[in-house]
């Protein structure tokens, strides 16, 4: 009896991400996250990523190993779409001799060419496989579009229904078929004909293009006889500019439109041809639209046949942001005999500050304080409230309410993080006039702007509901001091119910659910909490690549750390919550790397050709633990926090993953049981030897272990429909004590999770 079908997970932007696809050739296959792949993938649990890397040169030409790019693929019905294929040999340098031929799992959906062109031929799902010596990699390709024998048209139309034009000017003409109840309906081939081609000339793709004054008519007809027209007319007309000159920034940009007087002063597009007389200090495109480059003067030339029209653009050095301290907002209460420093600091588009940006200081009363404006010193003179103001021109002024007051007001910690159902006290103190040590405050009133987040009792904060509510002490005389209080659920995790993946919380005990803390468009993946709950660490491809960025606990501030051509992913914070490890790809290798979180001090600690991914911290911040594959296998291995003293601690022909580390220096990890057939979860010592804490059927995705070394919250996937590639996802918690069972963790039916994390 054949064996059934067997399924893998990848290959999908950061291990521990991992997405079913089928790996027997079934039609319909498909990748059930369709995340952008990044790195060069390692086997996880099963699942199969690759990742090709070319320039490498040639040393044998057996082949060892066939990769593909891209990893999915969408395509129209009709339409086509090239897929790379190269083989490998056993040290990875490319064959570029070797030959390779193509498969398609469904040729009703997809068919492939020799040269491996692929054709959407019925909307659906096939494999696409590239083949050499017996080595075969696959894609996922997804084909959309009207499938065939949809319902014909009875009626056409074309949109714009009439069209004027200018000589040289083209716009494009839309059909659109219907059927008799009025929707729309399959179109198929458009055959377009101009009745005068000196005057206007129609293409297959149904643009239209006046090259000649006078009138014509544009016929479009269609395979099932259906036919509409609409009128053209061409004629020569003066236009204008919608700019008599333009002043910008470096990299600012600006748009100039062309305008036909006689016509309305109705916008033309296409029958213009730009240039700049200096492309070094302005650039500007095709559609007018004009980007300063560098500081200087040049001229942006609008030109047709017999008409010339020019635009002088003057690009000045100037600032993208005021950049000030302190924030502005509230009142900044400043105590009597002390002083108070205020910055505002012209920055460009890539953070350099521009000293030569002249900021101007206004203060309305100079009889409360005083200002240097060569220091940026602010010295009280009696109690009573006064504004400072910076301005600099084209940018919004920087405003503070300054309020004299007799001392200064401190909340310790500033910030505190919370799980539901936990209390911390907050202490509030006096500094004294010169700002140094701090005292008791006595009398003071306690506060919470969100009691239903945080209640607070005589500076005793009780948390009651995830969120970040503001807690503040206040004096008799007025002066207050806040601290920000964030209270989160037992989990985050990682959902696609919003379409894009995004970032939740879940709260174990209670109601049940997902909280969402940051989801939009982007893909937001591997969100971990520092280890005062206050921030959250994760990756996102906001920025195209993924990157490493930094909020707070309700998805706010948002900060990003990474801005490398590569992508990075997996954070890990140290204990002392200053710095993160993570995994960085530059295409050609994967290793871990440490960054602080203000973004500075980012340096490598792995080196090599083997992958090096998926770090974790210990709880005394001295070691990082690691899965890598420099030895062949994919293991488990540890370094000290500066990357030195790595050593190997696992050794078994199974594939190691998920390192996590217990309180007490133990590691905890999964070992796959075979293809396919689920996971061991080990727990093992600095020696080496490891037990099995519990076993699972279905293989584990990724999985978190609690801060107290007690839970561990873990993702599995099981195959739901084999005929079309779907897998059921699944949460389970389950304790570290011997003997204890999994208990799941209810989601939305066909709902994907990621990255669970306490």
């Amino acid at each position: 009896m054949s064996p059934g079908p067997r399924y893998n997970y990848g290959p999908h932007p950061f291990p521990g991400i991992n997405c079913p696809v089928i790996s027997a050739p079934i039609p319909g296959a498909r990748t059930a996250c369709g995340l952008p792949p990044w790195t060069r993938s390692y086997l996880l649990t099963g699942f199969v990523l690759a990742t090709l890397i070319p320039g490498a040169p040639a040393a044998a030409q057996t082949v060892s190993e066939v990769q593909v790019t891209p990893e999915t693929m969408t395509v129209g019905v009709g339409q086509k779409q090239a897929i790379f294929a190269a083989a490998f040999d056993q040290r990875g340098n490319l064959i570029p001799s070797a030959k390779i031929t193509f498969w398609s799992s469904d040729t009703l959906i997809a068919q492939v060419r020799k040269d491996g062109t692929v054709l959407g031929v019925t909307p659906g799902l096939a494999k696409i496989e590239a083949r050499s010596q017996g080595k075969r990699a696959s894609l996922a390709v997804l084909i959309t579009g009207a499938a065939r024998g949809a319902p014909v048209a009875s009626v056409l139309t074309l949109e714009p229904a009439a069209v004027t034009l200018l000589l040289g000017e083209s716009v494009r003409i839309s059909p659109q078929a219907l059927r008799e109840n009025g929707t729309p309906a399959v179109i198929g081939r458009v055959n377009w004909k101009s009745l005068k081609p000196e005057i206007a000339t129609v293409d297959s793709a149904g643009v239209v293009v006046g090259v000649g004054a006078g009138k014509t008519i544009i016929q479009a007809a269609t395979g099932t006889r259906l036919m509409a027209t609409l009128p053209v007319e061409v004629g020569q007309a003066d236009f204008v500019l919608s700019r008599s000159k333009i002043s910008l920034e470096p990299e600012e940009a600006d748009t100039i439109r062309v305008l036909v007087p006689s016509q309305g002063n109705r916008e033309v597009r296409t029958f213009v041809q730009w240039r700049s007389s200096d492309s070094t200090v302005a650039s500007v495109s095709s559609s007018g639209i004009v980007r300063a480059r560098a500081p200087g003067q040049a001229e942006i030339i609008a030109s047709s046949p017999g008409q010339e029209h020019r635009v002088p653009v003057s690009v000045h050095p100037s600032a993208e942001a005021l950049v000030v301290s302190p924030h502005q907002g509230g009142t900044i209460q400043v105590p009597l005999h002390s002083t108070r420093q205020f910055t505002a600091v012209a920055e460009a588009a890539d953070s350099s500050p521009i000293p030569e940006a002249r900021v101007v200081w206004h203060q309305s009363d100079t009889t409360v304080a005083s200002f240097d404006q060569r220091t940026g010193t602010l010295t009280p003179k009696e109690l009573g409230t006064t504004t400072l103001s910076a301005t600099l021109p084209g940018i919004p002024p920087a405003v503070w309410t300054v309020q004299v007051v007799p001392g200064e007001i401190v909340v310790e910690p500033a910030r505190v993080g919370l799980l539901v159902g936990q209390r911390t006290t907050l202490t509030g103190h006096l500094r004294d006039d010169q700002g140094g040590s701090t005292s008791r405050s006595p009398a003071l009133r306690w506060t919470s702007d969100r009691s239903e987040v945080a209640l607070v009792r005589d500076g005793t904060v009780d948390a009651l509901s995830p969120g970040h509510a503001l807690v503040s002490a206040t004096a008799a005389w007025g002066k207050s001091a806040t601290a920000d209080v964030y209270v989160v659920g037992d989990l985050l995790l990682v959902s696609n119910r919003g379409g894009a993946y995004g970032i939740y919380q879940i709260r174990i005990s209670g109601s049940a659910g997902l909280l969402p803390v940051l989801v939009d468009s982007a893909t937001n993946l591997q969100a971990v909490l520092s280890p005062d709950r206050t921030r959250v660490a994760f990756s996102s491809n906001r920025a195209t690549n993924y990157d490493l960025y930094v909020m707070d606990a309700d998805g706010r501030n948002l900060q990003r750390l990474t801005s490398n051509p590569g992508n990075e992913g997996e954070p890990a914070w140290t204990p002392d919550g200053k710095r993160l490890v993570y995994t960085a790809n530059t295409g050609a290798t994967t290793q871990i790397a440490i960054i602080s979180v203000d973004g500075g001090d980012n340096r490598q600690l792995t080196v090599g050709p083997s992958r090096n991914q998926s770090p974790v911290v210990s709880a005394d911040g001295r070691t990082i633990g690691f899965v890598s594959t420099r030895d062949g296998n994919q293991e488990i291995y540890t370094m000290s926090l500066d990357g030195s003293n790595q050593r190997r601690l696992t050794k078994s022909p199974a594939r190691d993953s998920n390192p996590r580390f217990f309180p007490s220096g133990d590691l905890l990890y999964v070992t796959e049981r075979g293809k396919s057939k689920g996971s061991r979860v080990m727990r093992g010592g600095a020696a080496g030897s490891a037990g099995v804490l519990f076993e699972t059927d279905q293989p584990i995705a990724s999985l978190a272990l609690s801060r107290d070394g007690d839970r561990v919250a873990y993702i599995v996937g099981r195959l739901a429909d084999a005929s079309k590639g779907r897998v059921e996802f699944n949460l389970f918690l389950q304790s570290t004590a011997p003997g204890s069972q999994p208990v799941a963790v209810p989601i939305r039916p066909g709902e994907q999770i990621l990255n669970p994390s306490f």
